[in-house]
């Protein structure tokens, strides 16, 4: 039966051809009855089992917890190989057939191949990344920014006269010149000198300091490449300068950035900026998806995948928001998006959540209309309507700042489930357009109002432990026919926990993961246990992304099928909503959350 090993299951398929038929060699098969102990409290330890065929439990020796069920391809007492003695009972639930390799075998291949004995040393996210290689586009993704990607910067007086200037970037093929006036750096491109003489009838003979840009956007030299490109996003510019430290050392042009980066993320950024109506703008909203499936499909980390979509997201309801919205109004109000998006969580378009913030004596009468349009361009971006109606053509989300404060206060008040879902929503607050200061307001009153509110904060991280961990009783993977909800089975306790932990902590970030850093570094959350629960989330949304792309990029789909996974990332899976368990676990302990 030794030809039935299975070598494609990892850590196994890290092992040489020797290595593999050593370890067969060396295998033993064991058969063990239903109801049959196979390993008790104390028992020495001298080999691993791995199952070829059949069920085992393991139990607490006392208190009848069950804390895992193994089946095929499973093994077990990892624990044991380092500690020499086994601390729970393992049972067969049904009759099993088990490879049985030697403990002093399994150390000598963990001694033998290092890679094989790294699966046993990592914790989940050592192992998530362990399961598949990343492909060429990440390299990409993980540049950064050196001499080998950026020209030197050649740096001018500000009284340099235009003539000169056009003449420095014609001779040494340039695009853009740096400038120094009144002790600052400004940036001069040939656009601007074009501009200059042309436009504005500038002589040849005038200082270049009145055209250059002196709001100079730059990036450290060491950064990534894709922080870079965020930047130009975000501020619609083609260049940005690199500082090394306090020290300008070059600049990095768009140009340059494209020439590495083969999936057009930044044409279709700029396709949004240039946008001259809803319909050009849908147009471009229309890629997103591909754009999704073609990083996902080159390896790109789905970290930076969710970073590029929600800036593009910003961008594209930006754009939404100066259509629908009067230049007039701009100062007077701020867009802001909630739930996921807020957090930068969001990957395939779900539906709306978003609300508006008016200054003090703005009627929101008057509004409504813009607010209206702008969620009908939303629906045409391909943004379904939110079930909830938090929407901005709901009157409830349309607040001026005042009305906005009194609102916070009575739902902290009120401590009921139907505010504590408000409370969340509003918790995960990003700043889209208009005036970014009402948002920031807004959420530093809402900090501030939570401050030594234990009671409230109880009963709000109460709300990870609403919906039950699909583990079965023995610790196995539980879902029904129509998949496993991975939403409320895990990301929703991960998020509402972590959450809850960060408005206790005062903490202005809005993405779960990193809050989680902010939340290490206050030392809330100890770093072993920050890191599964960042692998975890990963591994969740990753899961949740290929059913969907699967299923024709339906965004609102959670649900994921289990059984369609391959068995190791089954394994991860089963790992990851253990995290969860024990996650759930620690909340109860933290809030001091009674059961009831």
């Amino acid at each position: 039966m030794q030809d039935q090993f299975n070598f494609d299951h990892p850590p196994f398929n890290t092992l040489t051809a020797e290595q593999r038929q050593d370890l067969l060699d060396q295998t033993d098969i064991a058969y063990f009855n239903r109801g049959e102990t196979i390993l008790r409290p104390g028992q020495l330890i001298d080999c691993l089992y791995i199952i070829l065929k059949g069920v085992v439990e393991e139990r607490h020796a006392e208190r009848s917890e069950i804390f895992a069920q193994y089946t095929t391809d499973d093994l077990f007492d990892l624990r044991g190989q380092f500690d020499g003695e086994c601390r729970h009972s393992y049972v067969a639930l049904e009759e099993s057939l088990c490879f049985v390799l030697p403990t002093q075998a399994f150390l000598n291949l963990m001694t033998e191949n290092p890679d094989f004995a790294a699966w046993f040393q990592q914790d989940l996210q050592g192992r998530q990344q362990a399961a598949g290689p990343q492909k060429n586009l990440s390299e990409f993704i993980l540049t950064r920014i050196d001499n080998g990607n950026i020209q030197p910067a050649m740096v001018i007086d500000g009284q340099t006269s235009i003539y000169q200037a056009t003449s420095l970037l014609r001779t040494h093929h340039l695009e853009s010149l740096i400038v120094t006036h009144d002790g600052s750096f400004g940036m001069l491109t040939g656009t601007d000198l074009l501009y200059g003489a042309v436009l504005d009838e500038r002589p040849a003979t005038e200082p270049v300091h009145p055209l250059a840009s002196f709001n100079l956007i730059s990036v450290q030299k060491g950064d990534f490449l894709f922080n870079a490109l965020m930047l130009m996003i975000r501020h619609k510019i083609e260049r940005v300068a690199v500082k090394e430290q306090e020290q300008l050392v070059g600049i990095l042009e768009m140009t340059q950035l494209l020439s590495q980066f083969s999936t057009h993320s930044h044409v279709l950024g700029l396709r949004i900026l240039r946008a001259a109506s809803i319909d050009e703008l849908a147009e471009a909203a229309a890629t997103l998806g591909m754009l999704v499936e073609n990083l996902h499909n080159n390896g790109v980390r789905l970290p930076f995948i969710m970073k590029l979509l929600a800036t593009l997201n910003e961008q594209l309801m930006r754009k939404a928001f100066e259509f629908a919205f009067p230049a007039a109004y701009h100062e007077r109000l701020a867009l802001m998006v909630l739930g996921s998006e807020g957090r930068g969580e969001q990957i395939l378009k779900t539906d709306q959540d978003n609300a508006l913030v008016l200054e003090d004596g703005l009627d929101a009468a008057e509004i409504l209309p813009h607010a209206e349009q702008f969620s009908r361009y939303l629906e045409r971006l391909g943004y379904p309507p939110c079930p909830g109606k938090v929407m901005v053509n709901n009157p409830e989300w349309v607040l001026t700042a005042g009305q906005w404060r009194q609102t916070l206060s009575q739902w902290i008040g009120q401590n009921t489930p139907h505010s504590h879902m408000q409370l969340a929503i509003v918790s995960d607050p990003h700043f889209i357009a208009g005036r970014e200061s009402l948002v920031r307001q807004l959420q530093r009153h809402l900090l501030d109002s939570l401050k030594g509110k234990e009671l409230l904060l109880s009963e709000f991280a109460a709300q990870a432990l609403r919906f039950h961990t699909p583990l079965t009783f023995f610790g196995d993977i539980k879902h029904s026919a129509k998949g496993l909800d991975i939403k409320r089975g895990g990301i929703f306790p991960l998020v509402q926990g972590v959450r809850a932990l960060a408005l206790e902590q005062g903490l202005t970030e809005t993405n779960t993961l990193e809050r989680v850093q902010q939340l290490t570094a206050r030392r809330v959350l100890e770093p072993d246990v920050a890191d599964n629960l960042g692998a975890a989330l990963i591994l969740f949304w990753q899961l949740r992304l290929e059913q969907q792309l699967a299923r024709g990029g339906d965004g609102l789909n959670q649900l994921i099928d289990p059984a369609a996974l391959p068995r190791h990332r089954r394994d991860l899976l089963r790992h990851a909503l253990h995290v969860v368990k024990k996650f759930k676990q620690q909340l109860e302990v933290h809030f001091q959350i009674r059961n009831p």
